[in-house]
This record gives structure tokens, sequence and C-alpha cells, in this order.
């Protein structure tokens, strides 16, 4: 127990010394004292001492000022139509002094700062810590106000002792300011205040418009691709790109400070001002393609009202134009007010969630543009944080789910079309193959046709013939024209040969000629064996010939028939011999070809030139060779013919 309650008093201990340590870490200041100064000078003092200040600023120095209590954060409001009658640069100022009084530092504190989260005015501010000058602005008429306020303390506050801090804030005539609270600490307690200060009050709002930017190049990629193919829908993008770039102008005002500003701060506030009005106007178009609407005369009268208010608030015309400001941002509100209507029109009519989503987005926008407008004119807290700068969240929000529902939408008319065409193809598969089926059915009926016709054919002008010849000898008595004895065994074996002749052509031989010529040798060797003749086979292997197909091979089978036929009836030849090589064509070296050569040792013979009635065989031969596109040749020797078959490669 005595270990227990020794440990809680070391607790106890330790948490009184930080706080002790750290009662000034972070100290808010709420209260303050206000002096309105004579002086008539934009430049704050060097130092509050008789030698910088002026005759107006000087009695600060002495008892006579009337410090006034307020509390911070403190407001002096704007007088729009105060100011007129007055120029700007050169006029005389409207000063007042505030007064903190900063609590002792305890000793060893590190890095002690200052903090004001906002200040306001048309004009210049200048910040004193012990009567030396600490910090002012750079620019007599911008301000910077949407930017905290940091300042260094060390070297001016001494540890241990309170400090107290003077803030200079002159302003022009009418146009007001506002001061807000401050905090004094360290810097390590005051940093997660400024960092978030500073993130939703710019940092936030740049990333915004950066992301809204590259987003908006985007849009006019798409504008510049689609612009000619797809006009209405590309108008779209343009819109949104145009909404940017305006907006993007527009939030400058809440984004720049005295640092950052390279031109006048009139025309400045002039350029945001338009953009602004644009920014609204490119937003009622926007939403208008969106929703499908038609508005044809706000279309003509809404870019007129935009050159008419550009052109009447110049600052040229106006010599007091930022006491103006705040009369000129009221033109905005017609334009708020159309596109107002538009969006609940829109969502009336259309009745669907992403149009209320629109209507409700429409109904905020009047009430956080009052309250800028309040903050502005320093009607409402102006430590609060200024809303007309994420007006556009909602509408990228909008052009993202537009995007995503036209892809979405893209891929989906995708699918659809690809099952559409998968359904087509397997369609049009089916029915070419039932084409294939008709097709391949006709060709086997047409071949089997065609086959039938020329087996038909064969049996009637070979076999047919043959026997009918041999009806008529045998008719006659058994003997031919010139009386000689008929040997009718002879003749039916010629017929026989003949049909075996026919039967063998329809065997498969796969473009081999070797193959044909075996099966004839087949079919005829024994009947020439038979007759007394020694036949005699000298192949020599051949390349293919496609071409030979059934009818072709009867071709080749009865040439050579006729050929033997010949040489068994009227050559009384002893021996036959049958040669096969590659040779060109006899008429064209060029063209490729086999050959087909049977020679025998009998009577030579020479064909006539004229084919005499009766001998048709000659002619068959040269006929089939014709089919062919073959050449044939007899060639008389010595002893014997030659006979030479060339047939080609190709046909």
């Amino acid at each position: 127990m005595t270990r227990l309650l020794h440990g809680l008093c070391l607790i106890a201990l330790w948490w009184m010394l930080a706080g002790a340590g750290s009662a000034w870490a972070q100290v808010h200041l709420t209260q303050a004292s206000i002096w309105p100064s004579a002086s008539t000078t934009w430049e704050p003092p060097n130092a509050l001492d008789a030698a910088s200040l002026d005759n107006g600023d000087r009695l600060l120095l002495g008892t006579s000022p009337q410090w006034q209590p307020v509390a911070l954060p403190h407001a002096q409001l704007r007088a729009p139509f105060g100011g007129l009658g007055q120029g700007l640069s050169g006029d005389v100022p409207q000063v007042f002094w505030y007064r903190l009084r900063l609590p002792a530092a305890a000793p060893g504190i590190q890095e002690p700062r200052l903090y004001l989260p906002r200040w306001q005015t048309s004009g210049t501010l200048a910040v004193y810590v012990n009567e030396r000058l600490a910090w002012q602005s750079g620019s007599q008429v911008w301000s910077g106000f949407n930017h905290p306020l940091w300042i260094d303390l060390d070297g001016f506050a001494t540890p241990g002792q309170a400090a107290t801090v003077h803030v200079r804030m002159a302003s022009t005539q009418g146009a007001g300011g506002a001061l807000s609270s401050v905090w004094t600490g360290t810097a390590q307690t005051l940093l997660p205040s400024l960092h978030w200060r500073t993130f939703w009050q710019t940092g936030l709002v740049t990333y915004w418009r950066a992301a809204f930017t590259i987003l908006s190049l985007f849009a006019f990629a798409l504008w510049f691709r689609y612009r000619r193919s797809r006009p209405d829908e590309a108008s779209l993008f343009l819109l949104f790109f145009a909404m940017s770039v305006s907006q993007s102008v527009a939030a400058l005002l809440f984004l720049m400070d005295s640092e950052d500003l390279d031109m006048d701060y009139t025309w400045f506030c002039w350029m945001t001002l338009v953009a602004l009005l644009a920014s609204l106007l490119c937003m009622f178009q926007f939403l208008c393609k969106v929703q499908g609407q038609q508005w044809p005369r706000l279309g003509r009268v809404l870019p007129l009202y935009l050159i008419a208010v550009a052109v009447v608030t110049l600052p040229p015309w106006w010599p007091t134009y930022l006491a103006m400001l705040p009369v000129f941002r009221l033109l905005l509100i017609p334009a708020m007010l159309v596109l107002l209507v538009g969006v609940a029109v829109g969502a009336w009519r259309l009745r669907s969630r992403s149009s209320a989503l629109l209507a409700l987005w429409g109904a905020s926008v009047p009430p956080l543009s009052l309250h800028d407008m309040a903050m502005q004119n320093h009607l409402r807290d102006i430590e609060g944080i200024y809303l007309t700068p994420y007006f556009s969240v909602w509408l990228l929000m909008l052009f993202l789910v537009i995007v995503f529902t036209r892809y979405s939408r893209a891929q989906d008319m995708a699918v659809h079309a690809r099952d559409v065409l998968a359904e087509r193809l397997a369609a049009q598969e089916h029915e070419l193959v039932q084409a294939h089926e008709r097709l391949r059915t006709a060709e086997r009926d047409q071949t089997l046709m065609h086959e039938r016709q020329r087996l038909m054919r064969e049996m009637h002008d070979g076999v047919g013939s043959s026997l009918m010849s041999a009806l008529r000898l045998v008719e006659h008595g058994h003997r031919t024209a010139n009386g000689a004895p008929l040997d009718v065994a002879q003749v039916l074996k010629e017929c026989i040969d003949d049909l075996k002749l026919s039967i063998d052509s329809l065997e498969p031989v796969h473009a081999d000629l070797l193959a044909l010529l075996a099966a004839l040798r087949y079919r005829l060797g024994p009947r020439l064996e038979g007759a007394g003749m020694a036949l005699r086979w000298r192949m020599n292997d051949l390349p293919p010939l496609p071409w030979l197909d059934a009818q072709s091979a009867l071709h080749v089978l009865r040439i050579l028939q006729e050929v033997l036929t010949n040489i068994v009836k009227h050559s009384g030849a002893a021996e036959i011999i049958l040669t096969t090589t590659e040779a060109p064509s006899p008429t064209d070296a060029d063209i490729p070809g086999v050959q087909v050569r049977v020679q025998d040792n009998g009577r030579p013979f020479t064909p006539p030139t004229m084919v005499p009635p009766g001998r048709r065989g000659l002619g068959n031969v040269r006929s089939r060779a014709r089919a062919l596109g073959a050449n044939v040749a007899w060639v008389p020797g010595d002893a014997g013919t030659v006979f030479t078959l060339w047939l080609p490669l190709a046909r």
C-alpha cells in the first residue's frame, strides 16, 4: 500500500510539473483592446517609437489613447457605398490598432510562435511584439485573407516575462476589416492547428483543383476526339472543360497570397468575379446537357448577361472598386437562381436518383454562397471555412459518374454486341455447315452421275462396240470381211480386257502414274505373253500427277491399250519394251512432264495424216491425248516403231 501511495504521489507530481511546463505551451487569446488611429499613412512604422510613428500613431506612446475592450474574432463591417467618391491609391486609410497581452512564457520554452487563423482587410497589416516589428503584409490591398498567419517570437518575447502584441490594420475607407482570435505557444503544439487550417483553407482546394484540371484536360481530349463524329456528345466534354477552367481561375481568390500575386489587385478581383460568373453559366449549360433539357432563350441571354457584367464591372469605371466589390458580387445571384431553377425543373421532369442529387446540390449553392458572402462582408465568424471553392466537388463526382456510366454502358453494349455476333456467327456457321453438307451431297450425286454416264459411255463405246462387232461377225459365218476365219475367243478376250480396264480406272491411284501402268501390265501382260510377245518394263521414278483422276486414268489406259493392241495385231513383233522417264514437252522445253515410251521390234508403222474410214483407233488416241493436254507420236525405225506418250505435270 505504501508503494502504491508513493507511486500515485509521483504521478500527481509529474502531472503538476507537466501542467506547469505546458501552461504556456498553447494559449488561446480571445480578448483584445482596439483604438482608432488618425494616421494618414498606409505603410506601417518600423518600430513603435517616436521616430518611426507619424502624428496620428504617435499618440500610441502616451496615455491618451482610449482603448476599448473587444472580443476576438472582431470585425468592422463593410460600408459598400461608403467609399464612393474616394480613390484607392494614395487615399487616407482607416487605421485601427489592436493590443493583446501574452502571458509570461516559462523558462526554457523552445520555439515560441504566434498563430492567427485569419485576418482580412483591403489594406495592410503589421504585427509588433514588445514594440518591435515582427511581421507585415507585402501588399497595400491584397491581404491573402485565406492564409493563416504564423510568426516566430524568438528574439521578440523574453522567457519568463509577459509580452505585448500590437496589430496595426490599415484599410480602405468603408472596406472594413476583421481579425481572428490569436493563439500563442510552442511550434510543436500549434503546428497541428496550423496544418489543419492550411489544409482546409488552401491545401485541399489546391489538390481538388489540380484533380479537376487534369480531368478537364481529359474531357478536352475527348471533345477533340469526338467533335466531328459525335458533336452533341462532345459538347458536354467541352462545357466541362470550360467550367473547370473558369472555376480554377475563380478559386485563385482563395489560393493566392500577397507574395504570389503579380498583377493589379483590382483587375485580379475583376478576373475572379467574371470567372465565377462564367463557371455558373457553364454549370447551367452542362447540367442542361446532362438532364436533356432545352432552354433556347436562356441559352442566348446568359452569354449576353456575362458580357454585360464583365463590361460594367471593369475597374476603370469604378475609382473605389474594392468598396464596390460586395455589390458586384450580388450580380452572381441571378445566375445562381437560373442554375437553381434549371436543376429543380430537370429533377422534376426526370425524377431519377441522379437528378434528385443534382437538385440537392443546386439547393445547397445559394446558402453556401450566402455563407461566403457573409464572411467576406464580416457578417459571420471569419474563422470559418470558405465553402465556394468546394462547389465543384459535386460536379466532379457527377462527371465521374457520367464517364463511369458511359463506360459501363459501352461495356454492356460491347458484351451485348459480342453475344449477338456470337449468336449470328453460330447461326451462320450452322447455315454454312448445312450448305456444305448440301454441296457435298450435290457433288457426290453429280460425281456418281458423271461416273455412271462415263461408265455407260465406255461400256457402249468399248465393250458394247466390241460385242456388237463380234455379233455381226458371228452372224456372217465366223468370217471377217476378207474371208478369213474369225477367232471368236480373241474377240471376247478383247471385250473382257475393255471391261477390266474400265473397272481399273475407278481404282484410286493417288496421282501415281506407275501404279496405273502396273494395273495395265496386270491386265494385258498374260494376253501379250499368250500371243508370243515378250513384255519388258523399264520403270523410273516419276513425280505425281495431281490431275490424274478416274476419267484421266481411263484415257491413259485406253491410249496404251490401243497402241499395244495394234502392235499385237499388225506389227508381228516378238518383243515390246515399255519405259517411263521425266521429259520436257516436245513443243516447249520449259514445260515439265513425264513420258511413256513403247517400243516394238516388228514392222515399222507410219501413222497416216488422215484417218481412213473404219480406222477409228488412231483418232481415238489423238482425241484422248488432246483431252489430257498430252502429246503422242509414232516414230518408225529400221526395226520396229517407237510410240511416245508425253503427259504434263500440271494441266
